[in-house]
C-alpha cells in the first residue's frame, strides 16, 4: 500500500513538472512582433541593429575566426536559428556550409515557407588583394572575391546596412520605409565617424605597420593611415614565423600588429626576435570589452595608432 501511494504521489508530480516546464527540443518564440535576425559575424550585428531598431532580435552564430575548416555553429545559437526570420552573412562559404548542416541537423522536418531568408551583405562590397590564378589557371573558390574580411573597410557600412533594410523589408512590408530610413542615419554617422578617422590618421601616413590579421588592409585602403603589409602565402596554410620574421625585416615594418586569433607560438616569435613592439589590436567588437557599435572597432584601432605617433 505504501508503494502505490508512494507512486501516485511522484506521478503527480511529475505529471506537474511536466506541464511547468518547457519540452526540451522546442526552439524558442521571438518576443511578440520582433523578428529574429541570425548574424554570421560579430561585427554585423549593431548594423542588424541599427536598421531594425525595436522590431528586430539578434543572434550571433559563430565566435572568433570564420576562416577555420572547422566552423561550426555554437551550440548556444543553434535553437535560435531554427526559429530565426533571417540570416545575414558574408557569403563565404564556410559560414554556408556550417549554418546549413545547423539548420538540417535542427529542423529536418521544417516547412520550405518557415526557412529563414538568407540576406548576404558582401554584394557590391569594395574589396582588397583580389587573386589572380597560379600557372595551373586556379583560383580557391573562397577567396575568388577578395579578401573576406570586407566589413573591416568602413566605407561597405553604409552599403551592407542598405542591404540589411531591403531584406528585412521582405519580411516585413509595411516596416520598409522605416528600415530604409535607418540605413540612411546609419550611413550618414558612419561617414562621419569615417572623416574624422581620416583626420586622426594623417600624422602617421605611410608608417609600416605588419598586420598579422590581413583583414586591416581593407580599412587602409578606404581611409589611409599606416600603409598595412600582412604575409603572403597559400590561404589556411600560413608561413612559419621564422619566415614572417624574415619578411617583417624585408618590408622595414615599424610596427607589429596581432590579433586575439593570432597562434601564440607567432606572437612569442614576433616578440623575442622581431625588436620592435609588438600590439594586440582586436578586429571584431568580440575582442573589445563593452563594445557594442560598428565604429567602435576602428576607433580603437585608430588610437592604437594615433598612441604609436606620439611615441
Amino acid at each position: 500500500m505504501r508503494n502505490i501511494g508512494l507512486s501516485r504521489v511522484l506521478g503527480v508530480l511529475l505529471a506537474g513538472l511536466a506541464l511547468a516546464l518547457p519540452a526540451f527540443a522546442a526552439p524558442p518564440k521571438a518576443r511578440e512582433g520582433m523578428l529574429t535576425v541570425a548574424v554570421a559575424v560579430t561585427d554585423l550585428e549593431p548594423i542588424v541593429r541599427a536598421v531594425g531598431g525595436s522590431q528586430v532580435e539578434t543572434v550571433n552564430l559563430f565566435k572568433g575566426c570564420i576562416l577555420r575548416k572547422d566552423l561550426q555553429v555554437e551550440p548556444a545559437a543553434k535553437t535560435r536559428l531554427a526559429a530565426s526570420a533571417a540570416i545575414v552573412w558574408t557569403g563565404f562559404l564556410n559560414e554556408s556550409a556550417a549554418i546549413s548542416s545547423a539548420l538540417r541537423a535542427a529542423g529536418a522536418t521544417t516547412p520550405k515557407a518557415a526557412e529563414p531568408k538568407w540576406i548576404d551583405v558582401s554584394k557590391g562590397a569594395a574589396r582588397t588583394n583580389l587573386p589572380t590564378s597560379n600557372c595551373g589557371g586556379y583560383v580557391d573558390p573562397a577567396y575568388a572575391a577578395g579578401d573576406p574580411f570586407f566589413w573591416l573597410n568602413p566605407t561597405n557600412g553604409g552599403l551592407m546596412a542598405r542591404t540589411v533594410a531591403r531584406g528585412l523589408g521582405e519580411l516585413r512590408p509595411a516596416s520598409r520605409a522605416l528600415f530604409m530610413a535607418n540605413a540612411e542615419a546609419f550611413e550618414k554617422a558612419l561617414a562621419r565617424d569615417i572623416e574624422h578617422w581620416k583626420a586622426a590618421l594623417k600624422p602617421i601616413q605611410g608608417m609600416r605597420v605588419f598586420a598579422a590579421q590581413c583583414g586591416w588592409q581593407n580599412f587602409s585602403a578606404a581611409v589611409g593611415g599606416p600603409a598595412f603589409v600582412t604575409c603572403k602565402g597559400t590561404p589556411d596554410e600560413p608561413p612559419s614565423p621564422q619566415a614572417l620574421l624574415l619578411h617583417i625585416r624585408g618590408m622595414k615594418a615599424e610596427l607589429i600588429l596581432v590579433d586575439p586569433n593570432t597562434p601564440q607560438d607567432y606572437v612569442e616569435a614576433f616578440r623575442e626576435h622581431s625588436k620592435l613592439k609588438v600590439l594586440e589590436v582586436p578586429s571584431s567588437i568580440e575582442g573589445l570589452r563593452g563594445a557594442a557599435t560598428y565604429s567602435a572597432l576602428f576607433e580603437n584601432l585608430v588610437k592604437v595608432l594615433q598612441g604609436q605617433a606620439k611615441h
